[in-house]
């Protein structure tokens, strides 16, 4: 497992003071042969003083190394004793040191401390196997941390904190702090702080219910106070020793009751506020029980001010940035989704991706401190540049992002990346004597003008910042389309895929298909890329711009993976597994048939029933083979489902000659259900399909009001976001389970 920085410092010590021992060993009993030579040669002596002279330098010069030696062990024991304390700082401390060593292109690890076990729970061997440390970290962060390495080798420094899931399953917060060898590029320092120490607030949600925030009162048959506990008492401010003069509804009033009654309904769960006499405001829940002759009646009152409060800080964690106290990449997200949704015919939104020029030299000459420090002023700058309409973003350090929205003119975007750049015109202050200097490269993008979705403008925003930062001096790059070959679709896929795969860095997520009770009878299986600096990308996103080979290896990939997951994944009521795959045309030959014909036994043996999803393009002017390769399919006992029908010519023809056993409505027709005439489009499809035995798929619901008008149409299974996202087994199993 390697040895830590201190072992290797402790080696190098007693090697030195051991080179330095042995040379003066040598010397010294060079100086005594010399010495016994020249006095053999100037004195006359006979045979038996010559004996006994040769006696007496042997004894000397094994006295000599016998001292020698001593001091030797002496120096070795000196100086481990005092590197001990170090080593056990080390191995007992609340910081994990780690070393990352470059292999075959990649990083992989080569040695984490001994203190990782009581810390996060894990082996020190558990920790350098393969994939461990990203299967770990919280799946809404890995999009921000995959970028760590590409980013410290660019800046030899870099730090971020994000969330990791600890041996017990529970997630702690993380400061990952990561710096190149000053002589080697190739070897990656890093140290992981555990800062949930520092959530304090954090508690036993549990215990805290049971001990300080739920109470206890009795209640006569007029609601009257009978009795309470200490903890009843606490929560509504009751003083008085004889409780029987004050009415419940004295302390509390209830929140949804539009009952006018003096009395309290038994068995109603009551959102109240607390009636405190220092006009405190409290939320609670209460509810009233009465013993089995009704003679009694009892109150249980919950405070949920704590758990509000919990809830708002989860939020803050969830949705600021902790060094800067701005929203973060993923706040950024929903304001522009929203924005978009709300904007105007004619106005424009703008995005942009503003970047500190070289800011890692900051961190190497002054530390990470200042650092910090600089970031900190540099948001207070920008938030002073900001109109009215506008919103200043931190993703991760250095990387800030501005929403600008509800914009008449093109001019006003101009403006504001002027005032951003002049902004830090002044130098920046960190404390007496000490300033530092600081400018900005600028990437933006405008809605509808460069793209029409928040993913897209996102991505040109990076794109257009990337461009900026090949120029050698602070500059502004507003996207246009030649600089397409800069997104996600035509420099990533090209350039990265085949290493993608080697990396493993797809990954399968699970959607549930429901009935119209919403409860699961299968799911799709979709694939993801995560992506080192894009995050979880879509297969769509990437896919169209594969070649054959590529798209064959991801499939044959994709249906390995399933097949492992198989016993993984839940059953519906009926105790079988109903999976649907996304296959290409590409696949489907021979081989692929006699392939999943291997897979027959596995899938029985789970019983596991697998639906082929073929996009509506694939099945346009269909050659011979393709027809055979189908029918093959389904006499093996699989079915087949035309996906996103209705994106295309939406053809009876298919219906007529496939065996096809369903088809999945294009989730752009569920959108527009609220339409008259696209409702009866959709009737239309949904009544000959029945009638010609074909089952039908409402793709896409993300809205009450579309489960509503889908369930009217009386789809035979409903799936999209609103029902449940997409997710990785293990959250999907988690979900299932909660």
């Amino acid at each position: 497992m390697g040895k830590n920085p201190i072992e290797r410092t402790s080696k190098e010590k007693i090697d030195s003071a051991h080179s330095r021992w042995l040379a003066a060993y040598a010397i010294t009993t060079a100086v005594i042969t010399i010495v016994a030579i020249s006095l053999f040669y100037l004195f006359p002596f006979d045979m038996q003083m010559l004996h006994m002279g040769i006696l007496c330098l042997g004894l000397a010069i094994i006295a000599e190394s016998a001292f020698f030696i001593w001091q030797a062990l002496r120096a070795s024991k000196a100086t481990f004793s005092a590197l001990h304390p170090s080593l056990s700082q080390l191995d007992e401390g609340a910081t994990i040191i780690y070393e990352l060593h470059k292999q075959n292109g990649n990083f992989r690890p080569a040695y984490v401390s001994a203190n990782i076990s009581h810390i996060l729970g894990y082996t020190v061997q558990e920790a350098l196997s393969p994939n461990w440390w990203f299967d770990n970290v919280h799946p809404e962060d890995r999009a921000l941390t995959l970028s760590a390495i590409s980013k410290v080798e660019a800046n030899k420094t870099f730090v971020h904190r994000y969330r990791f899931r600890s041996k017990h399953g529970n997630y702690i917060w993380l400061r990952d702090e990561l710096r190149t060898f000053n002589d080697d590029d190739t070897k990656i320092a890093g140290q992981w702080t555990d800062m949930s120490q520092d959530l304090t607030w954090m508690r036993d949600s549990k215990a805290v219910t049971q001990r300080e925030l739920m109470g206890f009162a009795e209640l006569n048959e007029h609601d009257c106070i009978v009795r309470a506990d200490n903890n009843f008492r606490n929560l509504v401010g009751l003083t008085d020793s004889l409780p029987n003069a004050h009415h419940i509804l004295d302390f509390i009033s209830p929140l949804n009751s539009d009952n006018e009654s003096p009395l309290l309904a038994t068995g109603v769960e009551y959102l109240v506020e607390f009636n405190r006499p220092s006009q405190q405001s409290l939320q609670g829940l209460l509810k009233i029980s009465e013993d089995k002759q009704g003679s009694v009646r009892f109150v249980t009152l919950i405070d949920l001010s704590a758990f509000i409060l919990e809830r708002r800080r989860l939020k803050q964690i969830a949705y600021l940035q902790p060094l800067t106290g701005l929203p973060n990449i993923e706040q950024l997200k929903l304001d522009l989704q929203n924005a978009l949704e709300t904007a105007a015919d004619n106005e424009l939104v703008a995005v942009l991706n503003i970047n500190i020029r070289e800011f890692h030299k900051v961190n190497e000459s002054y530390g990470v401190d200042d650092g910090d420090r600089v970031l900190q002023r540099v948001a207070q700058r920008f938030k002073q540049a900001l109109p009215e309409n506008a919103f200043l973003y931190c993703a991760w350090g250095d990387d800030f992002w501005v929403l600008l929205s509800g914009i008449k003119e093109y001019m006003a975007l101009q403006d504001l990346m002027d005032n951003l750049m002049n902004s830090l015109n002044k130098p920046i202050l960190i404390e007496q004597h000490k300033q530092i200097k600081a400018s900005a490269n600028i990437g933006a993008c405008t809605y509808p003008l460069d793209g029409l979705t928040a993913a897209e403008l996102l991505s040109y925003a990076s794109s257009a910042l990337q461009r900026a930062r090949r120029q050698t001096s602070a500059c502004q790059v507003i996207f246009n389309q030649e600089m397409a070959s800069d997104s996600l679709s035509q420099l990533l896929v090209k350039q990265q895929l085949h290493d993608a795969i080697e990396a493993s860095q797809f990954e399968i997520y699970y959607q549930p298909m429901c009935d119209s009770n919403l409860q699961a009878q299968g799911y799709e299986a979709l694939l993801r890329w995560n992506h080192e600096e894009e995050g979880v990308i879509a297969a769509a996103n990437f896919l169209p711009l594969c070649d054959t080979v590529t798209k064959q290896k991801l499939g044959t990939w994709a249906i390995q993976r399933i097949i492992d997951d198989l016993p993984s994944i839940p059953v519906n009521a009926e105790g079988k597994r109903n999976i649907a795959v996304n296959v290409f045309a590409e696949q489907l030959d021979d081989a692929f048939v006699s392939d999943m014909v291997q897979f027959s036994h596995q899938l029985s043996e789970t019983n596991t029933h697998f639906c082929f999803e073929l996009k509506e393009a694939s099945l346009i002017d269909p050659s011979d083979e393709l027809r055979q390769t189908l029918s093959r399919l389904t006499e093996a006992g699989f079915s087949l489902i035309i996906d996103d029908f209705g994106a295309g010519f939406a053809g009876l023809t298919y219906l007529r000659e496939f065996p096809i056993s369903a088809i999945k409505v294009e989730h752009d027709f569920i959108k527009k259900l609220d339409n008259e005439r696209g409702y009866a489009i959709v009737d239309g499809i949904v009544e000959l399909s029945h009638r010609a035995g074909i089952k039908v798929h409402a793709l896409g619901v993300e809205s009450e009001q579309q489960l509503k008008q889908a369930r009217a149409l009386k789809f035979d299974l409903y799936q999209g976001r609103y029902i449940h996202p997409a997710k990785p087994l293990n959250e999907l199993v988690d979900n299932i389970n909660n």
